[in-house]
């Protein structure tokens, strides 16, 4: 069976046991509850109507429970889930198909007032791996330690959570050129309008077929909010990534066409031989203006090669989102990043309906120097995201390639319309 068949099979499967769970406990909830029904002395209508109200909050308890964190009761365990399915519309990229983009697991437990301990993994298109995982401590006032597996701090959108981004996938140079997943020490220090975060990499994982050797300092720096021309709530900020890699190593940048219901890259570097160290940094600006918010970034990085020239790639993005109803994008001072949207009033609630959201981006990465052909590619991208709930979010991408300057490349001249989907579930 392929990978892509696997994850067609697994997708129905999983929804299918998450809700037969919820479902046999709503059972057992009702079964608990019929003999106090069959000690109505006249039954008739009322009871009848007792009844059936009783089993319609049960099955609503254990509706609502699908999308509640969960804790073990005697280990005092946390757990909790992330599912992101994404399909495509139509056959662009060439071989676009049902995909589990993401089903994470979490569990995390706290140990007295000052430590927390963090543990997850996931499947992410065909392949199981380490997810966030690690101790932190929050003893300290205004800063956080944390060691362990985790994404370093660089770059706005790459530390935003994905369950918080607008579109379904990371602006090409976010997805080329940031740092990848990694283990170390990371220390957050907050003031009352900045955040300054540091961490040392020590581990380097294997993700998303790349592997970077060797040990790094990442460090980003961001001040919020701050008054510019009179107008308030700006964000602006810096990523600086310095990585020493080991005698002899490989590097290599590529990233997907802004979806992933296709695994292949139209601009990739390849494997670059011989690299000594890589030097990455980012400007990044946000601000949110009632229910419009904007944000930009601009990304480099530079590969220093034994007996062979410098290169370097750069790219930059900027994105526009306006709500349709009465609601914003939720920024957290305290870290710097965006995080989940919380409708204002969410469908089923009243005559709510949800959040609705729409986004507009811009971007380009240039993956091409000296004797690098990596490529380079600019995209138009357009979304819609409904936010039914804090926990469920359906989403609509629609991605035009405007080029794709890749010579030598069967990807070279390509400049096709892309439409995707993605259902979006969140247990935490």
């Amino acid at each position: 069976m392929t990978t892509r068949a696997a994850q067609s099979a697994i997708i129905p499967c999983l929804l299918v046991l998450l809700l037969s769970s919820n479902y046999l406990c709503a059972q057992d909830s009702v079964a608990e509850a019929a003999p106090a029904a069959s000690d109505d002395s006249q039954p008739g209508k009322a009871s009848e109507a007792a009844s059936a109200a009783e089993t319609s909050n049960v099955l609503e308890k254990s509706l609502r429970s699908m999308f509640q964190e969960k804790q073990s009761p005697l280990l005092h365990i946390r757990w909790g889930t992330r599912i992101y399915v994404d399909a495509p519309i139509g056959n662009e990229p060439e071989g676009a198909s049902l995909v589990l983009r993401k089903a994470e697991l979490k569990l995390s437990r706290a140990f007295g007032k000052n430590f927390q301990l963090k543990l997850s993994g996931n499947y992410n298109q065909g392949e199981f791996k380490a997810g966030d995982s690690y101790l932190v401590y929050s003893g300290w006032k205004r800063a956080i330690l944390t060691t362990g597996v985790q994404d370093p701090p660089f770059s706005l959108e790459s530390s935003t959570t994905s369950s918080a981004t607008s579109f379904m996938e990371n602006a090409l140079p976010v997805a080329a050129l940031s740092e990848n997943k990694n283990a170390g020490v990371d220390f957050l220090k907050r003031t009352p309008n900045s955040i300054f975060n540091v961490s040392w990499v020590f581990y380097n994982p294997h993700v998303r077929g790349v592997s970077e050797t060797g040990q790094a300092l990442v460090a980003r720096y961001a001040l919020s909010p701050i008054n510019f021309h009179g107008r308030k709530n700006f964000h602006v900020g810096w990523s600086l990534s310095y990585r020493k890699l080991r005698s002899g190593a490989e590097v290599q940048f590529k990233t997907r066409p802004e979806v992933a219901t296709a695994d292949v890259h139209y601009i990739d570097t390849g494997n670059i031989d011989n690299a000594r160290d890589v030097l990455r940094s980012g400007l990044e600006a946000t601000q949110i203006y009632g229910r419009f918010s904007w944000q930009t970034e601009l990304l480099s990085s530079r590969v220093t090669r034994d007996n062979d020239d410098n290169v370097r790639f750069w790219g930059a993005y900027f994105h526009v989102s306006q709500f349709l109803t009465n609601d914003s994008r939720n920024y957290d001072q305290g870290s710097g990043t965006f995080v989940n949207v919380v409708p204002s009033s969410p469908l089923g609630r009243g005559k709510g309906w949800g959040a609705f959201e729409l986004a507009f981006r811009a971007s380009y990465a240039d993956l091409s120097d000296k004797d690098i052909i990596g490529g380079r590619e600019s995209n138009l991208s357009l979304g819609l995201n409904w936010y039914l709930n804090e926990k469920i979010r359906l989403m609509a991408n629609m991605v035009k390639v405007l080029d794709v300057d890749r010579p030598g490349s069967e990807y070279d001249g390509l400049d096709p319309m892309i439409y995707a989907v993605r259902a979006q579930w969140l247990i935490y």
